[in-house]
């Protein structure tokens, strides 16, 4: 029998947040899980097929204009978009094959260097969608099958957090419009979200504040004053009573100035009510760099 995942695992997989899954599903059925009564459950297909969509709605394709198309005429699509990388690039397993090979011999050197191989020949931003992403996707899905390990999972994340880290730096300018504090609240663990998004935020001309994840509100509200910052993004994967906590004192604490941006696959499920100011929720990168842009001009 295949591999069946709940819509949390499917969201950490494909990178989509929750609301997308559930609005792709029920106003396009672009994808249709099998019901029980443990709720969704997505088998490999679907998530091969979100990926996909993901990928051509990330290139600017409306989701209700492609939804209906088969498995095949989405690869055909995106394999025809100016700038799709060729065959050694492709978004497959085997392109990942000696990345993945590495990490299950416990191999960080030659894991990083396969890592820094492709870092020379694309560019940032595509070395975050085509291979970060995807390869933080497949560690995931082996994760859950139990075919990679706790510490194995960590070993990726160390290193996908010094290379973009190092790349991020690069972009880095004191001449920037506007900054940026991206951090994860205290209770949340998972940091390659917003690491991620301030890569992308100092590629769009903005200046991030990246002060990573775990901590306590009143840091958080801290380094954005004295920052100057104009916006605090918080990276949220589950949603705890902790979290919430945390959040809605961080909204409390800030200048009414000052915008919260809210991303991460447990940002859909809080209540925004309580937060008693403007929130914007990022459903996932791209978003992020529309935001970024928006500030930026």
């Amino acid at each position: 029998m295949p591999s069946r995942y709940p819509i949390r695992a499917v969201a950490k997989i494909t990178g989509l947040s929750l609301d997308t899954l559930r609005a792709w599903e029920r106003r396009y059925q672009a994808v249709v899980p099998e019901r029980t009564d443990r709720g969704r459950q997505y088998g490999p297909a679907h998530i091969e097929r979100l990926l996909l969509l993901g990928q051509l709605v990330q290139k600017g394709h409306a989701i209700g204009q492609i939804a209906s198309l088969s498995d095949q005429e989405l690869q055909n699509l995106l394999a025809q978009q100016p700038g799709h990388p060729g065959p050694e690039f492709a978004l497959q397993k085997d392109f990942l094959a000696p990345v993945l090979a590495a990490i299950e011999a416990f191999d960080a050197a030659r894991a990083g260097d396969e890592l820094s191989r492709l870092a020379a020949v694309l560019t940032p931003r595509d070395l975050l969608y085509q291979v970060a992403l995807p390869l933080m996707r497949e560690v995931g899905v082996r994760w859950h099958d139990g075919t990679l390990t706790i510490s194995q999972e960590h070993l990726v994340s160390q290193m996908l957090r010094n290379l973009l880290g190092g790349m991020m730096r690069l972009f880095l300018t004191s001449s920037a419009a506007i900054k940026m504090v991206f951090a994860a609240p205290a209770g949340e663990l998972h940091e390659f979200g917003i690491l991620a998004g301030a890569m992308l935020a100092s590629i769009s001309g903005v200046e991030p504040v990246y002060l990573g994840p775990n901590l306590p509100s009143g840091e958080i509200a801290n380094a954005a004053d004295r920052t100057g910052a104009k916006v605090i993004v918080l990276g949220i994967t589950v949603l705890t009573e902790t979290t919430s906590e945390e959040v809605r004192a961080i909204a409390a604490a800030l200048p009414e100035a000052v915008e919260l941006w809210l991303g991460g696959a447990g940002s859909a499920d809080l209540d925004l009510s309580n937060l008693a100011r403007k929130t914007v929720l990022i459903n996932d990168l791209p978003a992020l760099e529309n935001e970024c842009r928006r500030w930026r001009n």
